[in-house]
């Protein structure tokens, strides 16, 4: 039996042939997730302002889901042995691995996880809104909505519908992956 992790974002443009197209019933998306951009150290991951080079102190939001009766999101089931549930649960540090198996279709036959935001990142989010200082990188926003237009042809139409609207603007980051 294998498991899978559910990618409604930035997942979904990872390559996997044996990734399943599927959705998750009773959620819906939302830029909800934040880290501080500022915490961390140079030895963090990070992010740039292409512009000036200089790290700012912002906070750099992130796709997440939240539960919403009568709502499904669109993305992708990737195959997950213990091995890649270790490295995601390490690349996905503002987000906990929950079991959304009976949430999921179509049955995969094996259980089914996605990730959802942690409430210390939610709350960074909630107050980046509040004060002004979230932004979601544009080249983030981009490969998110690339990863759809290419899933299927009505995928990002999907997305759309599926997404809230986002509520801070974008901006023209690098990131920085170091000991990550």
């Amino acid at each position: 039996m294998t498991d899978y992790v559910f990618g409604y974002a930035s997942l979904v443009a990872l390559e996997d042939a044996d990734a399943l197209p599927g959705r998750l019933c009773g959620f819906r998306r939302r830029w909800g997730v934040a880290m501080n951009n500022w915490e961390g150290g140079e030895g963090a991951k990070h992010w740039l302002d292409r512009a000036t080079g200089e790290r700012p102190r912002i906070r750099v939001a992130y796709l997440d889901v939240y539960e919403q009766a009568g709502s499904a999101v669109n993305g992708l089931a990737l195959p997950a042995d213990a091995k890649r549930l270790v490295a995601l649960d390490r690349r996905e540090v503002n987000y906990e691995r929950v079991d959304v198996t009976d949430s999921f279709e179509p049955e995969v036959g094996g259980r089914v996880f996605t990730y959802i935001g942690l409430a210390a990142a939610l709350e960074r989010c909630r107050r980046g809104v509040e004060e002004g200082n979230a932004f979601v990188s544009r080249g983030y926003a981009a490969a998110v909505r690339g990863a759809f237009e290419h899933l299927a042809p009505d995928a990002l139409a999907e997305f759309d519908r599926t997404t809230d609207p986002l509520p801070f603007p974008e901006r023209d980051l690098r990131v920085i992956h170091l000991n990550i």
